[in-house]
């Protein structure tokens, strides 16, 4: 069950795995189809292997400089994911990244590491069982009829239990400060001071409007008005009231919005195959660890459902600014403080104890892939405590964990995918290196001319979004340019 389970540990990452159920509760119904898509993509990969690599393929270390990249991505995405909890939970930022981070490269140290994989992600399985019964049993009812009640509610109100309704909370929480948008009259109250900026509209002029409030000071803002980005007031909002990006309505969730063609194919182009590279550097796995395989993917999903609609039946203030995935971390029911604390500390455990197995099953995948060397690098305290220190940096500035987690998936298969999927003959080291040269070149350029037009739709807007749409076919075709112009070899005469 070892590779099985290393597999597994690969793709289901805390930045990867949390965000299944941010896609169901954010997205409703097409958010479920893209979480079914996260948690099958393994199987994908592991239908794709239909060679072992030659030993050519080994010549080259473009593949093993690739896998790190796209590896220390993923720890990014990691490790700013947990400074966004610690500071969702009211932790400094630094101290969630540094947990994880230390944790993590202690356990990749171990050169035994590798056999714990199984159990770790036992104790992830077993610590997310808890807090999920718990929010079944406050809310009283099964999933089923808990999608049915999200779906006919007729507004997400802030609940009377609610930390924004009774003590407040620093708007600087929400979504890195985003902009909320108000569809109906709120008083916001700011129980020790600060300072709020909103955008007004007064007839049909729109006009800013700033305010230094005293402690214990209230504001009124009405339905078309916008609270912008930078205030650093700590607000109560008034309870029963229409909460700020959420969507209009239950029948409105539940009917999702129309397809974007174009975005959903990037996202899968970068799924699948950004999982066929991740695979590729394992060995044969066996028809039960490959029904362990599916049977885990399918209980992420499963518990990833579940979590996201009992989480907005019992807390629908979870959607105030945009939902994220580290909101998903914290237990969301009104319960007794040592309920809530014990369920707090399963959910935490989890986290950590998916990104300790994660982190030693990618350190196992490029060791694998590291023939030339033997799978030294794979042991390289060095190495590894060099990615794990510029990952931690880089988490330090709050980022989006899910897009990070997209750039390493999206790197990955620009580079290695395409590779993967040749067949019987395989183009030479250098021509390889080459069409994965150019796919993650271009999977770069992309990037980051993105930055400079993230509003485009359509194709435009996918392709920007999502370079591996356009990176993954140009290596595939400058691979296939590679294999067709490769001298074949030459037939060993037969002994007579």
């Amino acid at each position: 069950m070892t590779a099985g389970a290393r597999f597994l540990a690969v793709w289901l990452t805390p930045a990867l795995w949390l965000q299944m159920p941010a896609l169901i509760a954010g997205r409703g119904p097409d958010g479920l189809w893209l979480a079914l898509a996260l948690a099958l993509a393994p199987l994908v990969a592991l239908a794709s292997r239909s060679r072992a690599p030659a030993p050519a393929e080994a010549e080259t270390a473009f593949p093993v400089a690739a896998l790190l990249l796209a590896v220390g991505l993923l720890l990014w995405a990691n490790l700013a994911l947990a400074g966004d909890a610690a500071v969702w939970l009211g932790e400094p930022r630094w101290r969630g990244i540094a947990t994880a981070g230390a944790g993590a490269l202690l356990l990749v140290a171990w050169r035994g590491a590798g056999r714990a994989v199984p159990a770790l992600l036992l104790v992830a399985a077993l610590a997310l069982g808890p807090p999920l019964l718990e929010l079944a049993r406050v809310a009283g009812v099964g999933p089923r009829a808990a999608w049915e009640r999200v779906a006919t509610q007729s507004a997400f109100r802030f609940p009377p239990s609610s930390p924004w309704v009774t003590e407040g909370r620093d708007l600087r929480l929400v979504h890195g400060g985003a902009a909320l948008d108000f569809e109906e009259e709120h008083r916001l109250t700011a129980p020790v001071g600060g300072r709020l900026t909103a955008l007004t509209v007064d007839g049909d002029r729109p006009s800013e409007t700033e305010w230094a409030l005293a402690p214990g000071q209230s504001v009124v803002l009405r339905a078309g008005d916008r609270l912008q980005s930078g205030s650093t007031a700590r607000v109560r909002f008034e309870a029963d009231k229409q909460v700020p990006g959420s969507p209009p309505s239950g029948m409105a969730w539940a009917a999702g919005n129309p397809p974007d063609w174009p975005r959903c194919a990037g996202l899968l182009v970068t799924i699948v195959f950004g999982a066929i590279a991740l695979g590729r550097a394992g060995g044969r796995i066996s028809r039960s660890e490959v029904a362990w395989l599916a049977g885990g993917g399918l209980v992420a999903l499963f518990w990833s459902q579940a979590w996201a609609i009992y989480s907005i039946l019992t807390s629908p203030d979870l959607f105030l600014g945009g939902l994220t995935a580290e909101r998903l971390l914290a237990f969301p029911a009104p319960v007794p403080e040592s309920i809530r604390s014990a369920s707090q500390s399963c959910l935490l455990l989890a986290g950590f104890a998916g990104f300790l197995a994660s982190s030693v099953a990618l350190r196992e995948r490029i060791a694998a892939l590291d023939r030339t060397g033997d799978g030294a690098i794979g042991r390289d305290l060095g190495v590894w405590a060099g990615v794990f220190a510029i990952a931690g940096l880089a988490a330090l500035w709050p980022v989006d964990g899910w897009s990070i987690a997209r750039l390493g998936l999206g790197a990955a298969a620009a580079s290695l995918g395409a590779a993967r999927l040749v067949s019987h003959r395989p183009a030479s080291p250098a021509g390889a290196a080459v069409a994965g040269s150019l796919g993650l070149i271009a999977f770069a350029a992309i990037a980051v001319a993105g930055r400079l037009r993230a509003g485009d739709e359509g194709w435009i807007g996918a392709i920007v979004a999502y370079p591996a749409l356009v990176a993954v076919p140009l290596a595939t075709l400058a691979l296939r340019v590679a294999r067709a112009t490769a001298p074949r070899p030459r037939p060993r005469p037969r002994a007579r």
